[in-house]
């Protein structure tokens, strides 16, 4: 094993090990930060969401089950998988779309723990759930997060690989309600995802997880499957959004959420995979993978060039090392920048990253530092070990997919 193979394999023992069980399903107990008062953090038992629930840790040990044989470890995951799959249906109307917090991104996690732990079982329960679910559910959202925008992909890949021409349909018809439900202006095309308190500048956002780099590349995807241009024209509408409000100064996109920040502060410019240039840099990618347009490929070098920067001047105890908005999640999208561009310079920063964090844990003796501030350790995927544990596995084997962009 590599030096990240065994910090991947001990962090998953340690997830095992504190697993609560409850006949054939386990779950546990983590910190949960108030959306709008990150002060509020609570203890709580987890959902089966990917992001930070059950489905999220089963596919890290799925995963991490290929190069450790110890059997504890798929007995967590499937342990873990069956307290998803009972749960999925536990979302609030207008989420179950959701890939990352919804019953869509809870199918295609089982689908791929069967694939990994080469059961034919747990990938039918992920059709299964995608067969019961509202596919035209009229609340769902817009977003990569939460709504449509994350479905899209998720199920143009689903239905080709299933035979389910109905998914693929689906996928147009979110893909045409995304036309119709954008706010249209001369600085392009943006869509309202959230609705929060003391929401001053009223602008739509910018960014992959809630924003208009995740939307615009589900868009780019749908034009590359369907050919219709009114999907490559809304994806290039949204990139223009973004576009518009650039800065080249500090090269990055602002983050026009002011409700976290004191009336009157200056904007922000976000550095992590949910606002900023991180997760923008990965939708400029894969865009540019799928249309060839050379000003996608230089913003995604500035984009990458800004995470660099900002991994530069990040240490793992004050950024944290989660993959929504720590280290790992940065040099997560290096990885795939690497992976794009055949670039062995950010494959091998993404790897002094990843020995920082070793490092760190090793002289500090301290838990790893997670997505919740101030709530200490936790087991989930996006926030927790778990997708600390997923980015040191990528780290060991280039050939696992990122889970920063499922499709």
């Amino acid at each position: 094993m590599s030096i990240f193979s065994e910090a991947a394999s001990a962090i998953g023992r340690r997830i095992c090990r504190d697993a609560i069980w409850a006949g054939e399903c386990c779950n546990w107990i983590g910190p949960f930060g108030d959306s709008w008062d990150p002060r509020d953090i609570r203890q709580r038992s987890f959902g089966a969401d990917l992001y930070s629930g059950t489905s999220g840790i089963s596919l890290f040990l799925a995963t991490l089950a290929s190069i450790d044989e110890e059997p504890l470890i798929r007995k967590t995951a499937e342990g873990a998988a069956r307290h998803a799959f009972r749960h999925a249906w536990d979302f609030p109307p207008g989420s179950q779309l959701g890939v990352y917090s919804g019953t869509v991104g809870v199918a295609w996690s089982l689908i791929r723990v069967g694939e990994l732990l080469g059961s034919q079982a747990w990938q039918e329960h992920g059709v299964e759930l995608l067969h019961h679910i509202n596919l035209d559910d009229s609340k769902a959202g817009s977003d990569i997060m939460s709504g449509i925008a994350g479905a899209i992909p998720v199920l143009l890949h689903l239905s080709l690989r299933f035979d389910r021409p109905e998914w693929r349909e689906a996928a147009v018809r979110w893909g045409t309600e995304l036309q119709r439900t954008a706010t249209k202006t001369p600085e392009g095309w943006s869509w309202k995802t959230i609705d929060a308190p003391a929401f001053e500048t009223q602008r739509n956002l910018t960014g992959f997880s809630h924003g208009t780099a995740g939307i615009g590349w589900a868009l780019a995807q749908l034009f590359h499957a369907t050919q219709e241009p009114g999907f490559r024209h809304a994806s290039e509408q949204a990139f223009q959004y973004e576009r518009t409000f650039y800065n080249p100064e500090v090269e990055n996109w602002p983050d026009f959420r002011d409700y976290l920040r004191p009336p009157g502060s200056p904007v922000a410019y976000g550095m992590a995979w949910c606002h900023g240039a991180p997760g923008i840099a990965l939708s400029r990618l894969r865009a540019w993978r799928l249309n060839g347009d050379p000003l996608l490929r230089q913003e995604a070098e500035i984009a990458v060039r800004t995470t660099i920067r900002s991994l530069e001047l990040q240490t793992a105890s004050h950024a944290g090392f989660s993959l929504c908005h720590g280290c790992a999640g940065n040099a997560d999208v290096l990885l795939e920048a690497a992976r794009e561009n055949d670039s062995p310079e950010l494959r091998n920063l993404a790897e002094r990253i990843g020995s920082m964090g070793l490092e760190t844990l090793e002289n500090q003796r301290w838990p790893w530092p997670c997505g919740v501030p101030g709530g200490g350790e936790s087991a989930n995927l996006m926030l927790g070990t778990a997708g600390i544990g997923y980015f040191y596995l990528r780290l060991a084997d280039p050939s696992i997919p990122t889970v920063l962009m499922i499709a």
